[in-house]
């Protein structure tokens, strides 16, 4: 054979090769799945989901589909595989299953489960009498629970964090990113009703930047149009802005709001941006903070989607960068296609008109009283109320550590009625704010977003890791004996900060007595690790505000609601730490009891079968290890 002949069948090998790959991957990417409810439904008709994947969910990211169902449902897997981990909990998922599938490297969830099936559940009790606890968390061998295609798996309730019967079903990879099971399943394609668009905003993106006229976000309301919607008015901006949306979807016949998760964007004909949200990493869901507009959702509690992409966002979901540069005396025609996942989409259409900001000289300049800062990325914003006198300086000045100062000139008039100053901080942070009249001090630190950053006083320590935060932020700290403060930060953490306090002496000369004590973040959650006499450490992605030192020293409450010879049910609570943990003995052995948080109720699991005879003990725990004990002879 030539050797041009045997070069020419390489070729064709490889590329047959490459191609039967190719094709395989693509198989492997579409599987044949059935669906976890009512599998033997081809059309879906009889589905009904309330949620789906992208919507957006105090914090995060929803990365499942809710499917809608009545308690005791059967609840099937979607394909051969094993269980790789179960978790039991009253809280977040509830009763979970996660089951893998090497054919496809794929990862299905089954969460909030009432109960699983029987082979599932003999496991998860032995494990449980076991490890003595209620709540569990177990990882099986590939070879100890083998799962065929259309399995009983588990049935649907509404365990954990969930406010309804439904089944919260998700498809990751193996590596754990999550995909959108409407990609797999023809569900709700009967939907033929577009996304929705409330409102829309424009968001200066830089110190020199504005949008009509001023150094902050602009809100606007579209209204229909031919292929959508449209602003009417021109926007007139300068320099870096942004476009965000107020945006979601709904379905026919469905009281739900679901998922935007389509997103294109073209500036004068050209697309510069996108997202699709879908195949991202489970642990960068918080991301969603970055998604959204931030600082608008802690004024508004709206939440703005951007149509551009922030620094530190490692979704990976976008195309393009999305922001758009100004120039004075420029026309810029923007569109933003909406889409669902359906298919369904409108289209808004604005204009932005360059406009460059006016300053002018005149006779009458401005006096000001400092009134309050505040920080916008990286600019610092000075408002104060101004008096219309010839001749004065129209200007702050700050002060910066090495004594040197700097004027700052007015940028605009608010309303009539406030003068606002603009300030890069990323030139040096300054100690004072000076007016004809005032000053005040500058208190916030910076902390930067990739490198370790620590700020430490005579009461604390704070330790920010490299990648704490996706962007720079400037915080204060202050701190007392009864409670201690971080903030204002407009910035939200991706990863947790460590805190440190160390207990000083009051005015008084006393010390708090930290015995039984816990701290509690002003948006209501609770930490009580490292507690000591002197010192402790707490991590939390909860940074701004008030964290306030509570005292417990009462014990949890026990009160029987029903008692048979075969089942006990018990209300528990605790009005200061909260539960941690419980323990029930019959005859001086290990009763397994089940909690629902909800409803504060606690009972002998269901499946037993022998009747409870003899001496009955149960111990329940508060989180500060107070300690209530119930005992009768049944």
């Amino acid at each position: 054979m030539s050797d041009l002949l045997l070069r020419y069948v390489h070729t064709s090998l490889s590329t047959l090769f490459f191609l039967l790959g190719l094709q395989l991957r693509i198989v492997a990417q579409k599987p044949s799945y059935s669906f976890p409810v009512k599998p033997d439904d081809s059309t879906y008709s009889q589905i009904i989901l309330s949620g789906n994947v992208g919507e957006i969910r105090p914090n995060h990211f929803h990365c499942g589909l809710d499917v809608v169902g009545e308690d005791y449902e059967p609840i099937y897997s979607i394909y051969k595989g094993y269980v790789s981990r179960i978790k039991v909990s009253s809280y977040g998922y509830g009763n979970v299953v996660y089951i893998t599938h090497p054919e496809t490297d794929h990862v299905s969830v089954y969460a909030h489960l009432i109960d699983f099936s029987p082979k599932i559940r003999k496991y998860v009790r032995q494990k449980q009498y076991e490890q003595e606890s209620f709540e569990v968390e177990l990882f099986p061998h590939p070879e100890e629970l083998p799962i065929e295609p259309k399995e009983t798996i588990g049935y649907m309730g509404n365990t954990g964090n969930s406010f309804g019967t439904h089944l919260h079903f998700e498809i990751r990879t193996i590596a754990d990113f999550v995909l959108n099971p409407q990609d797999f399943f023809a569900v709700q394609k009967y939907d033929k009703i577009p996304p929705r668009l409330l409102k829309v905003a424009v968001s200066p993106l830089s110190p020199e930047s504005r949008v009509n006229e001023k150094f902050q976000t602009q809100i606007f309301t579209p209204i229909p149009s031919a292929k959508g919607w449209k602003i009417a008015q021109k926007i007139k901006c300068y320099g870096l802005v942004g476009i965000e949306g107020l945006t979601w979807d709904v379905v026919n016949g469905s009281k739900s709001s679901f998922a935007t998760s389509k997103v294109r964007m073209r500036l004068n004909g050209k697309e510069i941006f996108s997202f699709h949200i879908s195949n991202f990493p489970i642990y960068e869901i918080y991301a969603l903070n970055l998604h959204i507009n931030y600082p608008l959702f802690l004024q508004t509690r709206s939440a703005f989607q951007r149509f551009y992409q922030v620094d530190g966002n490692r979704l990976g979901i976008y195309q393009g960068n999305g922001k758009i540069f100004v120039e004075d005396r420029k026309t810029y025609n923007v569109e933003v296609d909406l889409e669902d996942t359906n298919g369904n989409s409108r289209t808004l259409e604005l204009t932005l008109q360059g406009k460059k900001p006016d300053f002018h000289e005149t006779d009458e300049l401005l006096a000001t009283d400092i009134l309050s800062y505040d920080i916008a990325e990286n600019t610092l914003v000075v408002r104060g109320k101004y008096l219309m006198k010839p001749k004065a300086e129209g200007s702050i000045e700050l002060i910066f550590q090495d004594g040197k100062s700097l004027k700052i000139p007015l940028a605009y008039i608010e309303k009539g009625k406030e003068a606002i100053f603009l300030y890069d901080l990323r030139k040096g942070l300054p100690k004072l704010i000076r007016s004809q009249n005032i000053e005040i001090p500058f208190r916030k630190q910076i902390v930067f977003p990739k490198r370790n950053t620590l700020f430490e006083n005579e009461f604390m320590r704070v330790y920010f890791p490299n990648g704490t935060l996706a962007d720079t932020a400037y915080l204060d700290f202050s701190a007392k004996t009864t409670y201690f403060y971080i903030g204002k930060i407009a910035e939200p953490l991706v990863w947790d900060a460590e805190i440190t306090y160390h207990h000083q002496k009051n005015n008084v000369g006393s010390v708090l007595d930290l015995t039984k004590m816990f701290i509690r973040h002003s948006r209501g959650k609770e930490f009580l690790e490292n507690l000591n006499d002197s010192t402790f450490t707490i991590r939390t992605s909860y940074l701004a505000g008030d964290f306030r030192f509570l005292q417990d020293t009462t014990p949890p409450t026990i009160k029987l609601l029903r008692k048979t010879s075969e089942k006990l049910i018990f209300h528990i609570s605790d009005d200061a730490s909260g539960i941690s943990h419980f323990k029930a003995y019959l005859n001086g052995k290990f009763l397994l009891m089940e909690y629902e948080h909800k409803s504060a109720t606690l009972w002998t699991e269901n499946h037993r079968t022998e009747a409870l005879t003899g001496e009955f003990e149960l111990k329940v725990w508060d989180k500060m290890g107070n300690m209530q004990v119930w005992k009768m002879i049944l």
